[in-house]
């Protein structure tokens, strides 16, 4: 009886294990939700665009792929499905397919008066800096590293002293052999996350650091990471 007890707890055990997390099975509900909205509505662009965003959460890139690609034909100027679509091939490793898509983003993103009306006119949508950020990565992955630090760097256009940003551009230029503007970026990267007690990113630029030899660089990082001494209160 107990050998009978031990593998019931055992069967039930593997079952609670397989079953997907909260998260996870709400974002399965959702996708269920979204295919039968689009087979009713096929039409409906943001719809296939939706749909897209919850197959990548899930990592479906295929079906990620296929959806943005309804939303493309049905709307072939919806900038950010051809975002959406260019980052599931990302994930997919079809760097060069992700380019175009991208390429294909920013062009409709621009045609209305180009990147100059996103630095003076209009609040730039995340989706839209991201298009030069993932094109950058994606350039990168193609050994295309001139070109990856050039989208890194009109993405830093777009959101000043964005730190995670410029890290990211400092490893492609250190990737690319511009060691000075690799220390530089990730110097003003890691003083940015110290400044904002994120610990762990701001080490990260410190390795980088360290192993391109910039000491005082370095050094500047670790003494914004200090705790601050507490002020007496003595006259």
């Amino acid at each position: 009886m107990r050998i009978v007890g031990l593998l019931v707890v055992i069967a039930s055990t593997a079952s609670a294990w397989s079953q997907p997390l909260p998260s996870e099975a709400q974002r399965q509900e959702r996708i269920k939700q979204y295919e039968q909205i689009t087979r009713d509505n096929p039409r409906d662009v943001e719809m296939w665009h939706i749909l897209a965003g919850l197959y990548r959460d899930s990592e479906l890139w295929d079906k990620a792929i296929a959806a943005e690609g309804q939303a493309i034909q049905r709307h072939p100027k919806y900038a950010v499905a051809f975002w959406g679509r260019g980052k599931a091939r990302i994930a997919k490793e079809d760097y060069a397919a992700a380019v175009d898509d991208l390429t294909s983003a920013i062009k409709l993103y621009e045609a209305r008066g180009g990147v100059e009306m996103y630095l003076t006119l209009e609040q730039p949508s995340e989706e839209y800096i991201d298009c030069y950020r993932s094109r950058g990565v994606a350039q990168a992955h193609l050994n295309r590293y001139p070109d990856g630090i050039t989208d890194l760097s009109t993405a830093l256009r777009l959101r000043k002293d964005d730190a995670k940003l410029l890290y990211e551009r400092g490893y492609l230029e250190e990737k690319g052999g511009r060691k000075v503007e690799a220390i530089a970026d990730y110097q003003r990267s890691g003083l940015i996350y110290a400044d904002a007690h994120a610990r762990q990113p701001a080490e990260e630029c410190l390795t980088h650091l360290d192993a391109l030899g910039a000491k005082a660089e370095a050094d500047a990082v670790r003494r914004k990471m200090e705790p601050k001494k507490a002020k007496s209160d003595l006259p």
